[in-house]
C-alpha cells in the first residue's frame, strides 16, 4: 500500500461565472521515504497540488487516500489532525511568527499536539541545535537572515515527527549558497526515512530529486515513477518525537498556550489594547459604581428610613374630605388610650408641641417649642451636638432649661457666640393650644398677652439620620412636665404616632385603629400615615433608580462590547496569515476559535479590572467630599465585574472567532 495515492482528483474554482481547473483527473502514487519533485510553468496546478497533497485544501473530486485513509472524506479537525501528526511544511516566505523566538516557532506544532511546555522545548531546542541554530534560537525572525529563518520552519516541521515534508519553493527566497545548504538538508532528511516533497519550477532544484513529477494545465504530463530499487524506510522518521498528549492534557496545554498568545497580541498593540479596554473599563466602572451605591443607600438611606418610619402610623385632625373652615376636635387621652389597647401595637407617641416665639438679645425667632421626655433622643432620632441632654432631676421637676435644634440656635445667636449656658424668652404664640386664645376670658374681655418665660439653654441637638429627616423648623425641646405646666395645659393631642409590634401587618392595625377612632369620635375626622407604605414607595422608588443607572452602566457595556468586537474583527483581519500558519502545523478550528475567544475574554476582563479600580478611587474621593453615603467596593463588585466583562468577551469575542476558525487553511495562508 502506498504511503499517498490520488484517484482522479480534481480541483476546480469558481471565478465569477468563469470555471479554473486548477487539477484535472491527476492520479498519483508516492510511496514513503521517496524524494519527490513537482515541477511545471507557474498556473500549472503545482501548489494546488501541494496543498491538497498537506491536506491544506480539499479536492473538488476524486479521491485522496493517505496510509489506507481517504482525506477527501474528512472535516476540517481530522484533516487537522492529519497535518499535525504526519506533515511539516516548509514554505518559501519561512511563514514563522514574528512575536516568538526561534524555539517558540519550532515548537509550534507540539502545542496542537498536547506536549507539554518541556518536553516540546526540549525537542524544539535539540532541532535548532542539530541544524546549527543553538546561539539563536531566542533570537525573533526579524533578528534572522533568511537561511536562518528557512531552517526555523525545518526544525518546525520535523517537531512531531515530520514523516511527509511538503517544501513549497524553498529555495525560491534565498541566495544560492543558504539555497544549496538547504537542499543538502533535504536530501539528509530523506535518508533518515522522511518523504520529502518539493514543489519549484527551478529545474537545478528539481534535479536534486530522485523522482520528478510535471504538470500542465493541471493534468501530470510526465512522472518517473518511484525509483527502481526504492527501500521503505525501515523505523519511522524523527523516532525522538515526543508523543502526543492525552485529551485533558492537550486541553490544559491549549489553554495556557491561548492565555499566553492572547498576553502577547494585547501587548504588541498597547495603544489599540487600550482604547479597546476604555470602553470596557467605562461600563464595567459603571456597573461596579451602580453595585457599590445600591448598597450604600440600602445600608444608608433605607436604613434611616426604615428607622423613621417603618413599624409605625401616624394620626392628626382633620383630613381633605372635611367641609371647608370644620375644625375637628383635638385627640382626647381615652381615644389615644383606647387604641393604645388594640393588638399588633406596642406603644403611642404623643406629638405635644405648640407654636411659641423665643427671644434671645436683639433676636426673636418663631419656633415650635416641643415637650420632651427620657426617651426624647431615641423617640426623635436626635443626637447631642453641644452641651447635654435633659437630666432626671430636671424632668421630674419641669425645670426650665431647653434644647435648641441647630437652625433656632443659628437665627437666636450670633455667629461664634456660644448658646450653653444662655438665657432665652419663650412665649406661646397667639392662638397656639396652650396660648393666651385658648385661656378662658370674660366675654368682652381683651386677650391677655403671652408671658415671656426664661429657659436656660442646657444643649443643642441634630438630626441623627443622615438623610436630615425632619418634622418642623425652630424646634425647641422643654421637659414635658415644665410643658404642660407652662406653656399647654391641654391634655388633648393634634397629632400622635402608634408603634407596631414586630411582625404586625401594618394594614390590618390601621383597619382597627381607624375603626376604634371613627367609633369614638362619631366620624373620618382625622387623617393617617402608613409609615411602611411610604418605606415601600420609597425602596421601589429606590430598586427603579437603580436599574436606570443599570440601564445606562449596560449602554456603555453594549457599547464597549462592540468596539471589542470591532477591534477583535480587524485582529482577525491583519492575523489571517498567522491563522493559516497555526492550521498548517495542526490547529483544529476549535483552537483557533479559543484562541480568539480567549483574547476578548482577557481584553474584556482587563478592562473590567481597571474598572473596578476607577470605582474604588471614584468611591474614595466621593467618602472624602462627603459623609451622608460611605460608598464601598467590595469583593462583591469584584467578582461581578469579571463576570460581566468575561460574559462580554464571550458575547461579543464570539463572531471574530468563528470568523478566524472558519478560515480556509490554504487561504488564509495566501494572504499578507
Amino acid at each position: 500500500m502506498s504511503l499517498i495515492e490520488l484517484r482522479g482528483v480534481t480541483r476546480h474554482y469558481l471565478i465569477g461565472d468563469i470555471e479554473v481547473r486548477a487539477l484535472d483527473g491527476v492520479d498519483l502514487m508516492i510511496e514513503a521515504g521517496e524524494f519527490v519533485a513537482i515541477v511545471g510553468q507557474s498556473g500549472s496546478g503545482k501548489s494546488t497540488l501541494m496543498n491538497v497533497l498537506g491536506c491544506l485544501d480539499n479536492p473538488t473530486g476524486g479521491r485522496f487516500i493517505i496510509q489506507g485513509q481517504d482525506a477527501s472524506t474528512l472535516g476540517p479537525d481530522k484533516l487537522a489532525a492529519l497535518r499535525r501528526e504526519h506533515f511539516g511544511f516548509i514554505f518559501q516566505r519561512y511563514h514563522l511568527l514574528p512575536h516568538l523566538d526561534a524555539r517558540g516557532n519550532a515548537a509550534l506544532p507540539a502545542i496542537y499536539a498536547g506536549v507539554g511546555s518541556g518536553k516540546r522545548n526540549d525537542r524544539a531546542q535539540a532541532l535548532l541545535e542539530r541544524l546549527g541554530l543553538g546561539e539563536r534560537m531566542h533570537h525573533k525572525p526579524n533578528e534572522l537572515s533568511g537561511g536562518q529563518q528557512q531552517r526555523v520552519s525545518i526544525a518546525r516541521a520535523l517537531m512531531n515527527g515530520g514523516q511527509i515534508i511538503l517544501a513549497d519553493e524553498p529555495t525560491g527566497a534565498l541566495d544560492s549558497a543558504s539555497g544549496a545548504e538547504l537542499l543538502k538538508l533535504l536530501r539528509e532528511l530523506n535518508e533518515r526515512g522522511h518523504t520529502v516533497i518539493i514543489v519549484t519550477h527551478d529545474p537545478g532544484v528539481a534535479a536534486h530529486a530522485r523522482r520528478t513529477i510535471e504538470l500542465k494545465d493541471g493534468r501530470v504530463v510526465r512522472d518517473d515513477g518511484t525509483p527502481a530499487g526504492h527501500r521503505l524506510p525501515t523505523q519511522a522518521p524523527e523516532s525522538h518525537a515526543p508523543p502526543p498528549g492525552g485529551w485533558l492534557r492537550r486541553v490544559q496545554v491549549q489553554w495556557r498556550e491561548a492565555l499566553a498568545t492572547a498576553w502577547l497580541s494585547l501587548k504588541g498593540n498597547r495603544l489599540r489594547t487600550a482604547l479597546s479596554m476604555l470602553g470596557i473599563s467605562i461600563g464595567i466602572a459603571s456597573v461596579v459604581s451602580i453595585v457599590a451605591l445600591t448598597n450604600a443607600a440600602r445600608t444608608t438611606f433605607e436604613g434611616e428610613f426604615a428607622n423613621a418610619f417603618s413599624g409605625k402610623i401616624w394620626f392628626w385632625t382633620g383630613n381633605q374630605d372635611l367641609p371647608p373652615g370644620m375644625q375637628p376636635p383635638l385627640f382626647t387621652p381615652n381615644q389615644v388610650e383606647a387604641l393604645a389597647a388594640l393588638p399588633g401595637i406596642s406603644s403611642v407617641l404623643r406629638e405635644r408641641q405648640t407654636g411659641v416665639s423665643a427671644r434671645h438679645g436683639a433676636r426673636d425667632v418663631a419656633a415650635q417649642a416641643m415637650a420632651g421626655g427620657p426617651s426624647l433622643l431615641k423617640e426623635r432620632t436626635l443626637r447631642i451636638k453641644e452641651g447635654r441632654n435633659f437630666t432626671p432631676y430636671e424632668l421630674s421637676e419641669g425645670a426650665q432649661v431647653a434644647l435648641l435644634d441647630v437652625q433656632t440656635a443659628k437665627k437666636l445667636f450670633k455667629d461664634g457666640q456660644a448658646p450653653l449656658d444662655k438665657t432665652i424668652f419663650i412665649a406661646a404664640m397667639p392662638g397656639a393650644a396652650g396660648g393666651p386664645e385658648a385661656m378662658p376670658n370674660h366675654v368682652g374681655a381683651p386677650v391677655p398677652p403671652a408671658a415671656s418665660l426664661p429657659y436656660r439653654v442646657v444643649g443643642v441637638v441634630e438630626n441623627a439620620s443622615q438623610m436630615n429627616f425632619s418634622f418642623g423648623n425652630q424646634l425647641i425641646y422643654v421637659p414635658e412636665r415644665n410643658y404642660r405646666a407652662k406653656l399647654d395645659a391641654s391634655v388633648n393631642l393634634q397629632a400622635f404616632a402608634i408603634n407596631l409590634e414586630k411582625g404586625a401587618n401594618p394594614q390590618q392595625v390601621l383597619e382597627q385603629a381607624r375603626h376604634r377612632l371613627r367609633a369614638l369620635r362619631g366620624s373620618l375626622d382625622f387623617g393617617q400615615f402608613v409609615g411602611d407604605e411610604e418605606f415601600k414607595k420609597f425602596q421601589n422608588f429606590n430598586a427603579g433608580f437603580a436599574a436606570l443607572l443599570a440601564g445606562v452602566g449596560a449602554i456603555a457595556l453594549i457599547v464597549g462590547g462592540v468596539g471589542v468586537m470591532n477591534i477583535m474583527l480587524v485582529s482577525v483581519s491583519e492575523r489571517t496569515r498567522e491563522i493559516g500558519i497555526r492550521m498548517a502545523v495542526g490547529a483544529r478550528q476549535a483552537d483557533v476559535r479559543l484562541q480568539f475567544l480567549i483574547e476578548a475574554v482577557v481584553l474584556c476582563c482587563l478592562g473590567g479590572l481597571v474598572g473596578v479600580g476607577l470605582s474604588w478611587l471614584g468611591a474614595q474621593g466621593l467618602n472624602a467630599v462627603q459623609q451622608l453615603l460611605q460608598v464601598r467596593v467590595d469583593w462583591l463588585a469584584l467578582l461581578v465585574a469579571f463576570a460581566v466583562s468575561s460574559g462580554v468577551g464571550l458575547v461579543f469575542g464570539t463572531v471574530p472567532a468563528r470568523r478566524a476558525a472558519a478560515l480556509s487553511p490554504v487561504d488564509a495562508l495566501a494572504r499578507e
